[in-house]
């Protein structure tokens, strides 16, 4: 056997697009097996057009009880090197006086019920050196007029984190939390678009697209896979890791996009 390098298994929720697809991309380059798991079929089927067999794809809404059964029904026994929770909504959005229940409601069973019951589902397939990742966002750490629910399901899943990591150390399991800073995705599309009215810092954001100050998917995917594939035990597990720290930056931003 000597010589024969193993296939790796990661899966990852919110994998049809923007830093999901980019993840996807970059750990297949890197000899993993992936499980891309979304709710929209187009751009599954696209990632499966573009990797063929090292990509299964599962249409599933996290959010759902049925959606968490469907994944886990694919994945079965197999070990799961990595486990990346990035699928999120941003709505609804606008003044909390105004929310109604249902639609906050369906945001917490995407935003926060879903990496929280996927991973108790998914347990069995984890074991010692296996990897779990929360994207994160600044979001969790401080109020954004207009987007009281996703600050507030942002904020519930970091301390789902601190918690999985408690319970999970004794098992070998780890468990990691990051800030991909703000990147250029369909949702901040979503968000450029949104209305004044609901979303009081509109033209902040605008503005960062037209200056060019939107990070890239694929720059995102790099940090993400050295933190799930080279950082450190310690470093992975130790915080709410941001992409903007500049003590892990030469860590981590050496472009070698050509030999990949």
């Amino acid at each position: 056997m000597s010589g024969i390098e193993m296939k790796q298994y990661a899966l990852i929720t919110g994998a049809g697009t923007g830093i999901g697809r980019a993840l996807c991309e970059r750990l297949i380059k890197k000899n993993h097996e992936v499980i891309g798991v979304g709710r929209r079929p187009a751009p599954l089927e696209k990632l499966k057009q573009d990797f063929g067999k090292s990509v299964t794809i599962v249409e599933a809404d996290v959010g759902t009880v049925s959606g968490r059964n469907k994944i886990h029904s694919v994945v079965k026994k197999q070990k799961l090197d990595l486990l990346v929770h990035n699928a999120a909504v941003l709505d609804p959005v606008g003044p909390i006086s105004k929310m109604k229940r249902r639609e906050w409601q369906k945001h917490f069973q995407i935003n926060f019920e879903g990496p929280v019951f996927l991973t108790q589902k998914l347990l069995p397939c984890l074991g010692t050196g296996s990897r779990i990742l929360n994207i994160s966002s600044g979001a969790a750490h401080r109020s954004i007029q207009g987007w009281a629910a996703y600050c507030m399901s942002k904020a519930a899943l970091h301390m789902s984190y601190e918690c999985w990591k408690e319970e999970l150390s004794g098992q070998g399991i780890l468990v990691g939390s990051v800030k991909p800073g703000v990147v250029d995705t369909a949702m901040q599309e979503q968000i450029r678009n949104l209305d004044e009215e609901r979303f009081p810092m509109l033209e902040n954001f605008r503005s960062l697209k037209r200056n060019n100050e939107l990070l890239d998917p694929n720059t995102v995917s790099r940090f993400l896979a050295w933190l799930l594939l080279d950082a450190k035990p310690e470093i992975f597990t130790e915080k709410d890791q941001d992409i903007r720290d500049e003590a892990l930056k030469p860590l981590w931003d050496v472009s070698n996009e050509t030999t990949e």
